[in-house]
Parts: C-alpha cells; sequence; structure tokens
C-alpha cells in the first residue's frame, strides 16, 4: 500500500530552523515544476454563508475579502462535503469524498487516528511538481501518530497548532488535550507563544513571512484561520473598530465578537494582497476563500439581513446538512483563468478545487479518481450545464444527498438561531427523512416527501445504492457506524 508522507516519497523529514532561522526544508532541491502560478487557499472555520461583506451582511466588514471576490468568481450555491470541521476539510484537501476514506466524523484532541497516509493531499501534488508547500493555522487532521503530524505529510513548513480549537490569546508548551491551550508548532517544535498575541494576527504574519521568503519560487499555501470558530475572543481594538463601522447597536454580544474577529483576519488578507503586490507576483498567484461550514447556532442572527440578494434565511446549522451547514462562502480569484467580477450560480463543491487548481501539474502517481471536477471550462464556458449533477454531504448520522435541485435530507437534531445548541439531539427512530426542491424552497421550508413519494423514493434508492461504496476496501472505517435508515417504510 503505497504511503503519501515525505518518508515514503523519499524526502527529508523537516528539522527545526537552520542558524539563519529559516526553515532549512525550504531549501531543498526541488522538482522542475510545470507551471509557475502561486497558489494559496484560505481556509476560515464556521463563517456562515452570508456572514461578510461581499455575501451580502450589514454588520460584518471584510473590504479586503470583498476585493478579492470582486477580482474573482464567487459562486452562490457553494458547498463542503461536511457541516463540521474534520470531514469537510479532509473532503477538501483530498479532492474525494471524505467517506470514501472511512471519515465522517472529528478528529477530536485525544484521537489515535488521523487522516490516511496511502491518499495523497493537495500539498502532495504540489510537492511533487516541485513547489514550496506550507500550511500555516489550523491542522485537524489527526495528530498522535508521527506520521499523521504536519511536519511528515510533505510541507516544507507549518505554524500552527494540531487540534480542532484553540485559544485565541494563550498557548501552553505542553500538550493537555482537555484545554484549548494546546502548543504552537513551528515544523516539529514547540514555541514559546507570546500570550496576549492574538492568534488570527499570528498567523496572517506568519502568512507574509512565507511569502516574502519564497516570492521567488512557486509556493502552495494553506491558511486554515481558526476565526471565527469558539471561543469568542477579540482584542479591544478590534472591537473598537466594529463598533466605529457599526452603524447602531449589534444584534447581540455574539455578533459584535465575530465581527471583530472576522476584521482581524480580513486585515490580515490586506495584508497579503500588499506583499503579493510589492513582490511582484499578485497576477501570478491565485487565492481561494472559503468556510469549513456553516453558521454556529449562537452567533446567528435571528432575523438576518442580505444586502447582496443571496438567500438570507438558509436553514440550518454547523452539525446538521440543511442547507446552512454546508453552503457557504466559497471564492476563486486566479487572475487570468477565472474569470473576474462573475457570479456562478450553479451548485459546486470543495472537491472542486484540487482538480482546478492543479489543472496544469500532473497528480502524484496512483491517485485515486477524484470526486471533484476542474471548474475553469464552466466559469469561462468550455463547458455547459452544471459540473455535478449529483452530490453528498455527511456528518455521522445527518446526511443530505442532492440530485439536481432536488434533496434529500435526514437530520437528528433540531436548533435555533442565537441559542446554544447543546441538548437538542432527537429520538433517531422517530427522525424522519425530508425532500426539498431548492429552486422553489431554498429555505426548506416545505417536505415534499408525500406530494412527490416517486422522487423521494429516487433520491433514496440513490442514496443507499453511493452508501455501499463507502468506505473503499484500502481505507477501513475511523469512526463508528452512523445511523442509517435503510428502508423507506421506517420513515
Amino acid at each position: 500500500m503505497k504511503t503519501f508522507t515525505k518518508a515514503a516519497l523519499g524526502l527529508a523529514l523537516l528539522p527545526g530552523l537552520s542558524v539563519a532561522g529559516q526553515p532549512s526544508a525550504e531549501q531543498l532541491p526541488a522538482k522542475p515544476v510545470q507551471t509557475d502560478t502561486n497558489f494559496i487557499v484560505v481556509l476560515v472555520d464556521d463563517l456562515g454563508y452570508d456572514e461578510s461583506g461581499f455575501m451580502g451582511a450589514d454588520d460584518m466588514f471584510t473590504p479586503n475579502l470583498d476585493k478579492i471576490a470582486a477580482g474573482g468568481t464567487h459562486f452562490t450555491q457553494g458547498y463542503v462535503t461536511s457541516s463540521v470541521c474534520g470531514p469537510s476539510r479532509a473532503g477538501l484537501i483530498s479532492g474525494r469524498y471524505q467517506d470514501r476514506l472511512g471519515i465522517w466524523g472529528n478528529f477530536s484532541r485525544n484521537a489515535k487516528i488521523g487522516f490516511p497516509t496511502n491518499q495523497p493531499m493537495m500539498q502532495d501534488h504540489f510537492k511533487e511538481a516541485g513547489y514550496t508547500t506550507a500550511a500555516i493555522g489550523k491542522w485537524h487532521f489527526g495528530h498522535f501518530e508521527e506520521e499523521h503530524k504536519p511536519w511528515n505529510r510533505n510541507l516544507d513548513y507549518f505554524y500552527g497548532f494540531l487540534g480542532g480549537g484553540h485559544d485565541y490569546f494563550n498557548a501552553n508548551m505542553h500538550y493537555n488535550g482537555r484545554n484549548n491551550r494546546s502548543p504552537i508548532y513551528r515544523n516539529g517544535q514547540m514555541v514559546e507563544y507570546p500570550n496576549g498575541t492574538y492568534l488570527t494576527d499570528e498567523f496572517s504574519r506568519e502568512a507574509v513571512e512565507f511569502i516574502e521568503r519564497n516570492h521567488d519560487k512557486p509556493f502552495f499555501l494553506h491558511l486554515a484561520y481558526n476565526a471565527v470558530h469558539a471561543p469568542y475572543q477579540a482584542p479591544e481594538h478590534y472591537l473598537k473598530r466594529v463598533d466605529e463601522l457599526m452603524d447602531g447597536e449589534f444584534a447581540t454580544w455574539h455578533r459584535r465578537v465575530i465581527a471583530a474577529m472576522l476584521l482581524a483576519m480580513d486585515d490580515g488578507l490586506g495584508d497579503i494582497m500588499t506583499t503579493l503586490d510589492e513582490k511582484g507576483i499578485a497576477d501570478n498567484t491565485a487565492i481561494v476563500f472559503l468556510s469549513d461550514n456553516g453558521y454556529q447556532t449562537i452567533v446567528r442572527r435571528k432575523e438576518p439581513v442580505n444586502l447582496a440578494g443571496n438567500p438570507a434565511d438558509l436553514r440550518g446549522f454547523k452539525g446538521d446538512t440543511f442547507e446552512g451547514g454546508i453552503r457557504v462562502p466559497f471564492v476563486i480569484n486566479w487572475p487570468g483563468v477565472v474569470p473576474a467580477g462573475k457570479q456562478y450560480t450553479k451548485p459546486v463543491i470543495s472537491l472542486d478545487i484540487l482538480p482546478t487548481l492543479t489543472r496544469n501539474i500532473p497528480l502524484v502517481e496512483n491517485t485515486p479518481e477524484l470526486d471533484g471536477v476542474d471548474l475553469v471550462p464552466y466559469l469561462n464556458g468550455e463547458k455547459e450545464g452544471r459540473p455535478h449533477e449529483t452530490m453528498f454531504f455527511r456528518f455521522f448520522h445527518d446526511i443530505a444527498y442532492r440530485k439536481g435541485d432536488w434533496v434529500l435530507t435526514w437530520n437528528d437534531q433540531h436548533k435555533v438561531a442565537g441559542e446554544k445548541r447543546a441538548n437538542r439531539e432527537l429520538v433517531k427512530e422517530e427522525v424522519k427523512a425530508m425532500l426539498f426542491n431548492l429552486n422553489d424552497d431554498v429555505a426548506q421550508r416545505r417536505d415534499l416527501r408525500h406530494e412527490q413519494p416517486e422522487k423521494f423514493q429516487e433520491l433514496f434508492n440513490e442514496y443507499l445504492d453511493l452508501l455501499e461504496e463507502f468506505p473503499e476496501p484500502e481505507f477501513p472505517a475511523l469512526f463508528q457506524t452512523p445511523y442509517t435508515v435503510e428502508f423507506t417504510e421506517d420513515l
């Protein structure tokens, strides 16, 4: 079984810093590159579909992100494969439904499992093509075994934390699986984190410095902010700025804080764009922006406002497979390749990012077939129709299967905007699958299961057939078997 780690591919494991203070692995000899385009994938955490300026929020301030969106294509039906961090990230980084890899839950702080080493990750393809590769921010692909840690996964540089969540002001010098103050690492070494420093700002600074060190050669950077994931923390100066920008009061305390958290992230994007301009590589750098899942319950407005014409009343939240949990802000800015100022309205999914960005480089040998597609031909008119006729989404027991505009969904939790999501689990045996038509009912208010029994049965049968493919034989299930309704008479 082939593995995709540095050791398996004959690449030196990352040491610590060199005497000069630069990550010495960034200076390793590289194979000739197939393209000189730089790639930056910016992944934010728990940002809802319309919780940014360009998507229509009137209480969030993202001028730099808005500029990136205006200079590229933004997708009004951009999806991720799961409604929580871990499985969603696994789909993005592999270009394959993570269920094929035995992943349908989060890698917890103390989990002894990790992203399979026999499945290539996005950086593997770029590293093989001669790129300098880096990941900055949140890892969340498992870290118990050495082979799962980022500095052993074909990254020339890593700065960040290994788990799923982190305090924004403090970090320990020892690992404690019971709190959010786990160590910050630079490659394989813990760093003495300057407590009181804002973590979002640190990630932005690290990204800028990586670009400055590597602007004269092709690079791939995966920048995974943990903003706006809990805990809800922001420095006072960001809070003061959003207070000044807000015309009136915020609806809730949480909205004010995540506005400040988001503004900090947006400042970082501005610093990155300035650095690209100063180094003369802005026109040769592709930037992707998306969130790993949808709305958080506690921070979502009970009476949403959308100024951009996007649906403001999507049903659902992080942790379920209604639209509000899986439809996210999604942008590709690639000068000269992806149309600028375009709004693309057909459904796309995070699986498409890998094949789109690697369209000009060969994939690693023996890469399994991808579920994503290259979006460029659809965006420039070479191909008509939808990139995907069907899509699948799962987080443990919750599923959604979409075919055209029809979607079958089953969720075992009930959540309410502005409230905590604890203690709202429903009795699984009493939960009914639902059928919606998103063309007529994007808010998913009208269940058509009984009005369209044949369509319901069609999607249900195809969903069951799809489950037979998961996981693939070479990828044992890493999580307990989800509850699955197998007979429509039970519904």
